[in-house]
Formats: structure tokens, C-alpha cells, sequence
């Protein structure tokens, strides 16, 4: 990434730092039955908990939320933290709490966790140090997730930006027994694709361009809703196996 890319994505977070460090702690939102009077009830989808990334808010979701209803995933957990303000243990801790206690309240067999940027690289630290929650997770999806770092974590303020470090942390294989995907684009200023895709020897991991987003408009973006959505119901008929897909597929240009 060019120095004139690292500034620019800089300025950009930096316009969102305000609420970040306003923000303590971790709290909730949940949508519990939102679900849209069409779609056929008679098999009750896996619980949802989304995580967004670094100085962000829940309004990366304002287009997953709708689409996850829509398709008949009518408990979703929002998670909201302090990026700047709290420790990344923390978050992990409540994240991990959050999704068994949805886990326990819908009655269903597992949990699926999406995170967007910083949000995927908690998922993954949550289901690495919490055994219990890795037992539960059907499938893990990171958006433009940082697996390989970039170079404004090694100025952006708060613990949690130290996860965004490569040099920081030890590369680790992905748990086993769940499905990993990771959503990256050829056009994220913030986040570069080479950076964005999940490489695991196990094969445990797939990896799903699409071309053209940025780092924040990627969560709106139609296409992902066509691919994720699909994704989360194909993992509840296919809890046992994981599924690989030897070469990666763009996802179609139009809108």
C-alpha cells in the first residue's frame, strides 16, 4: 500500500474516531423475530452475531440486518464496542457470551459470526481463546478483514488496533470444525486484498472476491447479500463438512 493510500485511509478513520473513543466498554443490540412474514418458518435458522470493525457502528449493517431477516434468520445480535477505549480480551469475552446465550435461546445448534474489518480478526480471537464458543460456530465470515495487517494499525490508537499488527501477533491456524469464509475487494484503500484473504494450510478456509467495493461500501454492497446469505444457510444443512472450493470465483458484476 502506497504512502498516499495509508494517509488517505488514515484521514478517513480518523473522521470516525470521535464516537469511537466517546464509546466504553460493549453492549448489545438484538433483533429477535424480525423476520418477514413470507419467509417460510418451518426451520428455524442458526443465530447471527455481527461485529463491526475499528471506529465503526453498527451502521455497516443497515443492509445485512433487512437481508438476514428476510431469509428467515430472525435472532441477530449486534455487537457494539469501543475500539479505541476497550481491550480486544473484553470484546472477545462478550462476544463469546453473547453468542452462547443465543445459542441457548433459540434452541438452535450453533451460531454463525460475521465481522467486518477489525470486527473478523475479534471473531477469529474469540473462537481461538474460547473453546465453548468454537464448539458452537457453524460458520465465520470476516469482510475485509485484516488477516494479513496493515500499516496504520502501527499508529491507530487502543489496544484493539494492535490486532490489525502482523508483527504483533503469531499466525495460527484457523479452529477446526466450522466453516470459514473471508469477503475481500480489489479496490479496499484500507484493507488490500492480499491482506483480506484467508490462507490455511487445512483447507478449512475459502476466500470470495468482490470487485470494485471499498472498505465500508462493501457491507452494502448487493452482491454480498447474494453470496452471504446463501453461504450461512448452506452451512446449517452442512454442519459435519466443510466444504473447499479449490479456485476462487469473483462474484458477478452487476448489481
Amino acid at each position: 500500500m502506497s504512502r498516499v493510500r495509508v494517509l488517505g485511509a488514515v484521514a478517513r478513520m480518523a473522521l470516525q474516531l470521535p464516537g469511537a473513543v466517546r464509546r466504553r466498554g460493549c453492549t448489545a443490540v438484538v433483533d429477535l423475530a424480525a423476520v418477514s412474514p413470507d419467509t417460510a418458518r418451518d426451520e428455524a435458522r442458526c443465530p447471527v452475531v455481527l461485529v463491526h470493525g475499528y471506529g465503526g457502528t453498527d451502521a455497516c449493517w443497515s443492509t445485512v440486518r433487512p437481508a438476514l431477516a428476510e431469509a428467515g434468520f430472525g435472532h441477530v445480535v449486534v455487537l457494539r464496542y469501543g475500539s479505541v477505549t476497550t481491550h480486544p480480551g473484553a470484546v472477545g469475552a462478550e462476544l463469546a457470551r453473547l453468542a452462547l446465550d443465543a445459542v441457548d435461546l433459540s434452541g438452535a445448534p450453533g451460531v454463525h459470526l460475521v465481522g467486518h474489518s477489525l470486527g473478523g480478526l475479534l471473531v477469529r480471537s474469540a473462537v481461538e481463546t474460547h473453546g465453548d464458543l468454537a464448539a458452537s460456530v457453524v460458520s465465520a465470515v470476516t469482510i475485509s478483514t485484516p488477516h494479513g495487517g496493515v500499516p496504520l494499525a502501527r499508529i491507530a490508537p487502543g489496544t484493539c488496533a494492535r490486532l490489525m499488527d502482523r508483527r504483533e501477533r503469531p499466525a495460527s491456524a484457523l479452529p477446526p470444525n466450522s466453516r470459514w469464509l473471508a469477503y475481500y475487494s480489489d479496490r479496499d484503500r484500507v484493507v488490500p486484498a492480499e491482506s483480506a484473504r484467508l490462507d490455511d494450510p487445512g483447507h478449512r478456509a475459502r476466500n470470495r472476491l468482490i470487485p470494485g467495493c471499498g472498505h465500508l461500501t462493501i457491507c452494502h454492497d448487493p452482491r454480498l447479500m447474494r453470496s452471504l446469505i446463501p453461504e450461512l444457510v448452506a452451512a446449517e444443512t452442512d454442519r459435519a463438512a466443510l466444504r473447499t472450493l479449490p479456485v476462487e470465483r469473483p462474484l458477478a458484476l452487476a448489481a
